[in-house]
């Protein structure tokens, strides 16, 4: 049982919350403690009736319990703990900061799009951004093949384009909200 304690400790303390809320908000409403329709994200709830929450618990419920929510929650574990060892000095602040931009941006997103929740498009922005941090990593893609870093977001996009059959106009979205972010980070002299 030596596991979790060691978890814990060297999770870093932004994602270790993250992972914590995710996983703690997805199991209440899986077991019917909560309701989806208490959670997900409405402008005009939240302007106008004031559930000012709506705009964090959009980003930590990533749907029905399966395989699917495991690997958002392996992929956002390994990829946010990361990014955020990898925050610049001080990196909890610098790591809070990336974290507001993005999920803003995703929030005015989901004023022009339907995006109830979030979590999913949030994950894919912080690959995008991991992915381009760390252009040496190789990934291996459901254990079939190993992609280079760079390349893992365009290939989970065509795959969820095969397996749901709609074009994943959201992703490529969340891809550029990632891009935009990093280029402006790391490259753009403001």
């Amino acid at each position: 049982m030596a596991i979790l304690p060691e978890f814990i400790r060297q999770t870093p303390p932004v994602t270790r919350y993250l992972i914590f809320g995710t996983l703690l908000t997805t199991l209440a409403v899986n077991f019917g403690y909560l309701s989806e329709l208490k959670i997900f994200f409405n402008w005009k709830l939240f302007l106008f009736k004031g559930e000012y929450w709506r705009a964090i618990t959009t980003f930590l419920y990533i749907g029905p319990l399966g395989l699917e929510s495991i690997l958002y929650l392996s992929f956002l574990l390994r990829f946010m703990s990361m990014l955020e060892e990898s925050s610049p000095p001080p990196q909890t602040k610098n790591f809070l900061k990336t974290l507001g931009i993005i999920c803003g941006s995703l929030l005015v997103t989901s004023y022009f799009f339907l995006m109830p929740f979030a979590a999913t498009y949030f994950s894919f922005s912080m690959l995008y951004i991991w992915s381009w941090k760390h252009p040496l990593y190789r990934v291996s893609i459901l254990g079939l093949f190993d992609v280079k870093a760079p390349y893992v977001p365009w290939v989970l996009v065509l795959l969820r384009w095969f397996r749901s059959g709609t074009f994943p106009l959201l992703d490529l979205i969340s891809a550029l909200i990632g891009h935009v972010y990093f280029f402006f980070n790391d490259f753009a002299t403001i």
